[in-house]
């Protein structure tokens, strides 16, 4: 007789939206075949840039508190599609959390601001998730942009940023993941 599931904690579903969200927009990604110009070193260094300037607008924008841990998070090489070839790009995933906004709807409504005059293209959505709140969502995209996603709630915020991906090979960046395999197999559980 299987035995009954027991209900996930709040800090144990919060941990998990954020990710369903990065597995959503890695998904998207990977199935628009991330583009860029280039193939060399430089692109890749762009790439990176632009998705630190990224984070850091985020980041600039009162009402989350970040601490110094999250601010200097190292960015994660990950594999993603380049041209057709699954494995043939590669990209800088940042994750990070910070502190409870004051007013989560207003605070992630000046994200999208502050993304909006970088030249992001922003759409917002929100999720009740019943005693546990709403989650207000703030997903950022543009040509030849990173894409961001910043989420925020009663009981945190986080920021996820994946870079352009550009011709290259992740492997030699460091230890990569397989975020999307990891992702799906946690969000399919979660169903």
């Amino acid at each position: 007789m299987p035995s009954p599931e027991r209900p996930r904690s709040w800090h144990q579903r919060f941990r998990v939206l954020p990710w369903r969200t990065a597995v959503l927009l890695t998904i998207a990604t990977v199935l628009t075949s991330c583009a860029s110009t280039g193939s060399s070193d430089k692109d890749i260094q762009k790439s990176k840039q632009d998705g630190d300037a990224a984070l850091l607008r985020v980041f600039d924008v009162p009402g989350s508190d970040w601490p110094a841990n999250q601010r200097e998070a190292r960015p994660a090489p990950t594999v993603c599609t380049f041209n057709g070839d699954a494995h043939a790009g590669v990209q800088y995933h940042w994750f990070v959390n910070g502190s409870a906004p004051t007013d989560p709807k207003a605070y992630i409504a000046a994200v999208g601001k502050a993304l909006r005059e970088g030249g992001f293209s922003v759409q917002f959505r929100e999720t009740e998730y019943g005693k546990y709140g709403t989650l207000h969502e703030a997903v950022a995209r543009g040509e030849r942009l990173p894409t961001v996603a910043a989420s925020a709630n009663a009981k945190g915020s986080s920021i996820m940023v994946d870079s352009v991906c550009v011709a290259g090979d992740a492997e030699k960046l460091g230890p990569t993941g397989d975020r999307t395999v990891a992702g799906e197999t946690e969000w399919e559980g979660d169903r």
